[in-house]
């Protein structure tokens, strides 16, 4: 196996555990945040998700209303179902890679404050 080479152009960093994300489609779908960039996010659904659209809004939250970025124009690039072995477990798990669209300047600005007060500093982009 050969060395991966990472083409992402964005650092990326790993979030506080009460940040999590909304998928936008008929409905809302509940995400825990895995870690974030300043271009996308990977997310791991815990509420059912059996079908996440392509393109979507995606809202991005800290528990307590102490954050909330609101139609962050988003665009599925990687989906792996999560193999659950918990007799308890009946919903649909998913780790889903995404990539941000062209963000207005008022979110850009509210994504950066979210890396800064948010995100860890450990930087992920080596790992």
């Amino acid at each position: 196996m050969g060395n991966r080479i990472d083409r992402r152009t964005h650092k990326r960093f790993k979030v506080r555990e009460e940040s999590f994300a909304f998928i936008e489609n008929d409905s809302k779908i509940l995400c825990k945040i895995k870690n974030i960039s300043k271009g996308g996010i990977s997310l791991v659904t815990i509420a059912n998700a059996e079908h996440i659209p392509e393109i979507f809004d995606t809202d991005i939250f800290v528990t307590g209303r102490v954050f909330y970025l609101k139609d962050v124009p988003s665009k599925k690039i990687s989906e792996a179902y999560l193999d659950s072995k918990s007799l308890f477990t009946t919903f649909v798990k998913s780790r889903v890679g995404i990539q941000f669209g062209a963000l207005d300047n008022d979110q850009a600005a509210q994504l950066d404050n979210f890396i800064k007060n948010h995100a860890t500093i450990e930087d992920m982009s080596d790992s």
